[in-house]
């Protein structure tokens, strides 16, 4: 065998063990590893090359799943399948299964359903493979997001927790005088009743009030949130501050497109192969390619 089909043969070993490996991760079977290229002796002492392999213990017995690859361009022969019955048999308690790309020609079926050896086809999928299945699929990406624009920025209004009218009157009067002013802007924060801030920045506190909202462009659209135990620090320009209790805020807010975009999955281009029953012809497992 020359260099290339060496390689060759030996790339289609390790699909082969990997396409094993991600079906025993997939029925949820942990802690056994499918081997390539070991050499196992069997009853009669002589040790057999195994492309690849994977072991199990049931009942306090050992056995052994060995698989025999052919990566040929023609239909394996039932010689070869008699010469791979006489490995499992000198190993003994074992499960063979012979993998091609091809198939196996005349009289190999009724030989390996005899002797319980399993004959699958592991190539990549053809035309014929993707009948009655989706092959590829037009994704189509719309990204929405909270408007910033000056005519659509988020119009935040906090709803003060003032208990008389008292309160409310001198808190007036002294808006009015420019004692104290309403803190604004985006780095504005909510904090407790000691003056601890207890919110984010509002242009990161404010995003996520308004996550799960359905995120349909257009607007405008208007969110009342309740709050408890929140505070604004309010400040004066004697270096003095005063703390108004908050029982919620108002938003008034748009969502506008920031990005549309196309593309297609090509299945041909994300399977890499199948492995199929010879017999049935039924798809056991899609191998993803992992690049």
């Amino acid at each position: 065998m020359n260099a290339k089909l060496y390689a060759a043969s030996v790339d289609y070993e390790k699909l082969t063990q990997a396409v094993y490996q991600s079906i025993l991760a997939q029925e949820g079977v942990d802690g056994i590893k499918v081997d390539h290229d070991v050499g196992i002796a069997g009853k009669s002492g002589v040790e057999h090359q195994v492309d690849v392999s994977w072991q199990f213990r049931q009942a306090t017995v050992e056995h052994h799943v060995l698989i025999e690859c052919k990566n040929y361009s023609s239909a394996i022969s039932l010689e070869k399948v008699r010469n791979f019955y006489a490995v499992l048999q000198d190993i003994g308690n074992c499960q063979g299964l012979m993998v091609t790309r091809t198939g196996f020609q005349s009289g190999v079926v009724k030989f390996a359903e005899y002797y319980g050896i399993g004959l699958k086809l592991l190539r990549e999928p053809t035309d014929e493979d993707w009948e009655g299945r989706v092959k590829n699929i037009a994704v189509k990406i719309h990204a929405v997001a909270l408007a910033t624009s000056p005519d659509k920025c988020p119009q935040v209004t906090s709803i003060l927790g003032l208990e008389t009218d008292e309160e409310v009157a001198q808190l007036s009067a002294d808006f009015e005088s420019g004692k104290f002013s309403m803190p604004d802007g985006p780095s504005m924060v909510y904090v407790d009743s000691k003056g601890v801030p207890i919110t984010d920045e509002l242009r990161w506190w404010l995003p996520e009030q308004l996550s799960g909202d359905g995120c349909t462009e257009g607007g405008p659209f208007e969110k009342t949130i309740e709050l408890e135990d929140h505070y604004l620090e309010l400040k004066s320009d004697d270096g003095g501050s005063r703390r108004v209790k908050v029982s919620g805020v108002k938003i008034i807010y748009y969502y506008e497109t920031i990005d549309v975009r196309e593309f297609t999955i090509a299945g041909a281009e994300v399977v890499e192969a199948i492995l199929k029953d010879f017999g049935s012809g039924e798809i056991e497992h899609v191998h993803r390619n992992k690049g």
